[in-house]
């Protein structure tokens, strides 16, 4: 297909070329045929040989003009030499005539090489200008990111110090509250409805506590104790973990293995087992009873990483750019915090999350951390 353009033109100029040759041919021939017409009308047919002149000039430039011109002048110069009906001032009009042609001809050309030089001048200018737009408006969304990552680092900062006395404050009543439930219910073991109320009552213990142990979880993080493990390590003991929770809402978890599960990475172990059940656990959530969640292994250039998809209803598009801002959530029981601390864990390992509605229903997380290079064997025999 990228040869059908330089086809078209190369057959152009052939046909442009014969028509200027045939219209010079066809004009000579007329004059060299009718020799014993007057010499005024071998004038006026001489002005015909403007046409192909001007013409070429147009066509191939300067080049083209001239040697046009030196084409027809080599052609006519005979009939002027030998046309005896011409008297001297015949003869100093022709000669006059055809350094017309030839300067007609190297003028026209002139004029339109400046004038294809500044319409391709304009074009460069113009190209250059959407790339200068083009390039403005990446900064201005490079600009735009980095001023959301500026308001989320704030906001989390402000979190932290604000947690650091709240979790304290709250888990001391809680776990005076939680005891004393679990006695009275002890106590009142043969009274059904105190049964019932203590049993309420222990589940919200519970949830509070859950609560406070992610929030202190994502406003105290620890400093990753990294190690290289293998993929494949890191995923399998997660998935041990989330099955009882799979078994429970009859979920089937379809695993794509390839050989991305040799890969190695260098990570916290605990804090990427707790990445791997936030993902999992809200892809649970999200696909409620029955199913496949599918859990493949991808890569990019230098990362390697899984990719959760459930067959849930999505997520909102007006939701998505703040899913992983703190206490934002969608589920009833949620706290906020799950993505968030996932996306703080991913920042401290170089990592990064993708997620995204997939086409028909369902959404999907892609997980991607930096691949540990591994040394070669000439390498090491070179050290």
């Amino acid at each position: 297909m990228n040869h059908v353009p330089s086809d078209q033109n190369h057959a152009r100029t052939i046909f442009d070329l014969i028509a200027i040759a045939l219209v010079v041919s066809i004009l000579t021939a007329i004059h060299y045929t009718n020799y014993h017409y007057e010499m005024n009308y071998h004038i006026l047919l001489q002005f015909a040989y403007y046409l192909p002149v001007i013409y070429a000039a147009m066509r191939f430039g300067p080049a083209g003009g001239i040697l046009s011109g030196l084409l027809i002048t080599l052609l006519i110069l005979p009939f002027i030499t030998h046309f005896h009906a011409m008297n001297p001032s015949a003869v100093y009009t022709q000669w006059v005539e055809i350094g017309l042609i030839n300067v007609i001809g190297w003028l026209t050309g002139f004029l339109t090489e400046q004038e294809r030089k500044a319409s391709r001048k304009y074009r460069l200018a113009l190209t250059v200008q959407k790339e200068l737009v083009e390039k403005l408006k990446q900064e201005s969304q490079e600009r735009q990111r980095l001023e959301g990552e500026i308001r989320q680092t704030e906001r989390l900062t402000a979190l932290g110090h604000m947690s650091a006395g709240l979790a304290h404050e709250i888990r001391n009543p809680l776990g005076i509250m939680k005891v004393s439930i679990q006695l009275l219910a002890q106590e009142k073991v043969d009274d059904g409805v105190v049964s019932e109320y203590c049993r309420v009552l222990q589940e919200e213990c519970e949830r509070l506590n859950r609560l406070v142990n992610e929030f202190l979880s994502f406003a105290r993080p620890k400093e990753p104790v990294r190690r290289r493990i293998t993929l494949e390590t890191i995923l399998d003991e997660g998935v041990t973990l989330i099955q009882p929770a799979l078994r429970q809402h009859h979920i089937e978890l379809k695993q794509v293995r390839n050989q991305l599960d040799e890969k190695e990475v260098e990570v916290d172990p605990d804090q990427m087992k707790q990445v791997i059940l936030n993902i999992l656990i809200n892809a649970i959530d999200a696909q409620g009873e029955g199913g496949v969640i599918q859990l493949e292994r991808v890569s990019q250039a230098g990362f390697v990483g899984f990719s959760v998809s459930d067959e849930g209803s999505g997520i909102s598009p007006d939701d998505l750019p703040y899913i992983y801002d703190p206490f934002f959530t969608t589920k009833e029981t949620g706290t906020g915090l799950g993505l968030s601390v996932v996306h703080r864990i991913l920042d401290q390992h170089g990592g990064k999350i993708v997620t995204t509605n997939r086409g028909e229903r369902g959404v999907r997380v892609e997980i991607q951390l930096p691949c540990v290079k591994t040394k070669t064997f000439s390498s090491s025999l070179k050290k």
